[in-house]
């Protein structure tokens, strides 16, 4: 297990991890039933919330399996490691192929490899999209998934522990309760802040003309500067996770079972029905067995390998199966295409002149805030900057507000190359992701003249500020090379076809100018900035966007979604409405991969919703049209 420098004071000191590993845990093959009425392969954000509501039903038998283990530290309980987590235990990196766009260079996607997923390792945000991210769902043509549909299910999963009033009048925290719920995740507003988080809102309030919305953009109108909330208990303020908030308290359930560190590496099928699962242990590859199903198979295994296990099943483009001797069970080229993620810019920034408690005083021996007081501070009170996850401030913007020149964009849009001419060869030898794709950019392309969120910037209370651009055109796909299907020894061939289309270079190009206007605005003036990253030698457009592709960007934000996306069959889609796979019965997805358009918004809790909704549709609860 990876221990940090926390996590070894936390062991010397004798305090206890604040999570428990209950009952129903699993090694052991011979310790399994001989049959499971669903087996949903990955432990994860989806798979775990699907596992607890299933079992409400004592009569339902669910079998988890996980690729990754229980983790009971510090390291993922306490907020301030949110964004320094880089474990190879809990943390699958995932290389991606040259990208040719970016002068060949390669990149590493982190993503969660333990009980709980990506909620136990991620940066902890809980924004939600605009209303329209989640319409163009149902426009696309599934009913009941747009923002009306989905509201009840965001309230399902959360509650919102909201801070004193003591804690939202200091940190002038602005929210609307009325977007929560009673749900098992909690979201809270953590009581820290640091010093100069103020002047970096300063900048955008008074010298930008932002508002501060009163919603906090959880009521689907995101433009503007907002606190976001994090997934925390309000109490305790440690991470709420999957895990915490959907297995521990369903753990003890008798019809609940979860075998760690193993992995679903084939669904079965005989005449276009599933039949049951391969399993293999993750590194005694020896170790495998064959499970029987009497209902379905949930595929919960994320947005890279969820694709990897329909592809090795013989589901998926039927040539390239058929390149690896894979007996075609269903031709469904939508695997593995239409992936996106919120590609972000990397410009950096000193500030010579910073407040004196600023993060960089968790790690100096003269600074007035050494970690071990910070420590100490958490853990005695659950006071000071370990309750906090690197901020949590965000400002969302249009096209009309990061240039005056947006009908000229907007116009090219519509009057610009073919998508032949940007989208991977694979899209060209399979005419109906063409097709899927001309309808996605018919709606993204009014979502976006129609001043949408467009652009995303995220900051704290130091130089690290995060550009996202948070409605790529270009597309990439997750194709498997082999017939191993270990997810590391062999993993699928990912290609992010970053910047392939031309408006996402002309957006990277106006994100470095807001960059630098943000930074240069005259609220910052006392903290002395400078920039580091592309330098002052990058000056003309042309500059810009060369500094683009050789270092500046970055082709995700770890938020990989949409490779098995809810869309018609005819439009390149792998599942209907009701999550099913086309073509396979008793075989259904509910991970990031069944997204059919990215949100302006962090995954984590569009996917508790997508979850629920999800559940909900399997055992019956929601009435929609039939696929």
């Amino acid at each position: 297990m990876f221990t940090s420098p926390l996590a070894a004071w936390v062991l010397f000191a004798g305090i206890s991890s604040p999570l428990v590993v209950a009952g129903g845990v699993h090694h052991d093959y011979q310790l399994l039933r001989d049959s499971y009425d669903y087996i949903i392969a990955g432990g994860g954000l989806t798979g775990l919330v699907v596992a607890n509501r299933l079992t409400e039903d004592s009569n339902v038998t669910v079998l988890v399996v996980e690729y990754g283990d229980f983790d009971d530290s510090w390291d993922t309980a306490i907020p301030y490691y949110a964004d320094q987590l880089q474990n190879k235990v809990l943390m699958f990196q995932q290389s991606s192929a040259e990208q040719k766009n970016l002068e060949n260079r390669t990149f590493t996607l982190s993503l969660g490899m333990n009980v709980g997923g990506g909620s136990a390792v991620n940066e902890m945000y809980m924004t939600r999209g605009q209303t329209n991210d989640y319409d163009a769902w149902e426009e696309l043509g599934n009913s009941g998934w747009g923002w009306a549909g989905l509201q009840k299910y965001f309230k399902k999963s959360t509650t919102l522990d909201a801070p004193s009033d003591e804690v939202k009048a200091k940190n002038k925290y602005k929210f609307s309760t009325a977007s929560y719920g009673n749900g098992p995740v909690k979201a809270t507003f953590p009581p820290w802040q640091w010093p100069d988080t103020y002047t970096l809102n300063d900048a955008w309030t008074k010298d930008l003309g932002f508002e501060i919305r009163e919603d906090g953009g959880t009521d689907g109108g995101i433009i503007g500067v907002s606190w976001k909330p994090i997934s925390a208990d309000g109490k305790n303020l440690t991470r709420s996770s999957a895990r915490t908030a959907y297995y521990d308290p369903a753990a003890s359930r008798p019809n609940l079972d979860i075998l760690v560190e193993n992995y679903v590496a084939r669904v079965n099928t005989k005449d276009s029905k599933v039949v049951g699962v391969d399993i293999i242990a993750r590194i005694n590859l020896e170790r495998h067995i064959t499970l029987p199903i009497r209902k379905e198979v949930i595929l919960a295994a994320g947005a890279i390998h969820t694709p990897q296990i329909l592809q090795l099943s013989g589901i998926g483009a039927a040539d390239l199966l058929e390149s690896l001797n894979i007996t075609v069970a269903k031709d469904l080229p939508g695997v593995g295409a239409n992936y996106q993620d919120h590609p972000t810019i990397k410009m950096e920034f000193s500030f010579t002149s910073p407040s004196s408690v600023n993060p960089s005083t968790l790690t100096s021996e003269t600074d007035p805030l050494p970690s071990e007081s910070a420590l100490d501070a958490f853990l005695t009170n659950r006071t000071g900057p370990f309750t906090s996850a690197h901020g949590n401030t965000r400002a969302v913007l249009s096209l009309s507000n990061l240039t005056t020149s947006s009908a000229s964009l907007i116009q090219s849009l519509y009057d610009g190359p073919g998508p032949e001419t940007f989208l991977p060869q694979y899209y060209a030898d399979h005419p109906d992701l063409i097709e899927g794709y001309k309808s996605q950019s018919f709606i993204v392309n009014r979502m976006i003249a129609g001043d949408a969120g467009l652009f995303e910037v995220s900051w704290a209370g130091d130089a690290r500020i995060n550009f996202a651009a948070a409605k790529p055109l270009s597309r990439g796909t997750v194709l498997i090379e082999s017939t191993n299907p270990h997810p590391e020894e062999a993993a699928p061939r990912l290609d992010f076809g970053a910047l392939a289309h031309p408006f996402d270079t002309a957006v990277g190009v106006l994100g470095v100018k807001l960059g630098r206007k943000f930074v240069g605005s005259p609220a910052l003036k006392g903290l002395s900035p400078a920039e580091v990253s592309p330098g002052a030698a990058v000056v003309t457009d042309a500059q810009v966007e060369e500094a683009l592709r050789g270092s500046l960007f970055q082709p995700h934000g770890n938020n990989p979604c949409c490779t098995a996306a809810m869309m018609p069959q005819g439009y390149g889609g792998v599942v209907d409405e009701e999550l099913r796979v086309y073509g396979i019965q008793g075989l259904r997805i509910v991970d990031a991969s069944v997204l059919p358009l990215i949100p302006v918004a962090g995954l984590q809790a569009t996917l508790y919703a997508v979850a629920e909704r999800a559940a909900d549709i399997i055992k019956g609860g929601v009435a929609v049209t039939e696929g």
